[in-house]
């Protein structure tokens, strides 16, 4: 399968600069489309729909996509999958991930990793919303943060800036 980051640059006629951006539900389960595609779609975003991870991955490389609830384990991949792909673009998107075993492990990794947060099934649809909401600006900000910065010169282009330092960190510290 190819990588996302190849089609996103490949793709000039992908919009580039707009804050509100899609969402996409991917999962394999008629119920979850059933209940949340409505509650996406009142967010006033397009709302895209998946079953599988080629079908999520064929979504995100025709769109910009703010925020993904992605099913823990997918037809043909995980949410793992997923969050590597989407993680190394310069705007990810928020994944949200949605599991019946919605434990703390679970949630931890998911954050340690990247993601943004978990939903736990049964939904509750209020539970979705907030947390669908708060991704969605999240996602506003750090672009509006991210196309800011760039607006700046970088350090090495500024005459007689002294060059960028690196920190080091060690162990125990």
């Amino acid at each position: 399968m190819p990588d996302i980051r190849d089609s996103q640059a490949a793709n000039p006629l992908r919009p580039q600069t707009s804050d509100r951006e899609a969402i996409l539900l991917v999962s394999p389960l008629p119920e979850d489309h059933a209940l949340l595609l409505p509650l996406l779609s009142a967010t006033g975003r397009k709302t895209y729909a998946a079953r599988t991870y080629r079908e999520a991955m064929t979504v995100l490389c025709r769109d910009r996509i703010a925020v993904v609830l992605c099913e823990c384990e997918l037809p043909d991949g995980k949410w793992k999958d997923l969050l590597s792909q989407v993680a190394p673009l310069s705007d990810p998107p928020c994944l949200i991930v949605t599991s019946r075993v919605a434990d703390e492990y679970l949630w931890a990794e998911v954050l340690n990793l990247g993601g943004y947060d978990v939903l736990a099934k049964p939904f509750d649809p209020r539970e979705v919303s907030r947390v669908v909401a708060l991704a969605c600006e999240h996602w506003a900000r750090q672009r509006r943060a991210a196309l800011a910065g760039s607006a700046w010169p970088k350090p090495e282009a500024r005459a007689g800036s002294p060059p960028p330092q690196a920190f080091k960190t060690s162990a125990g510290h």
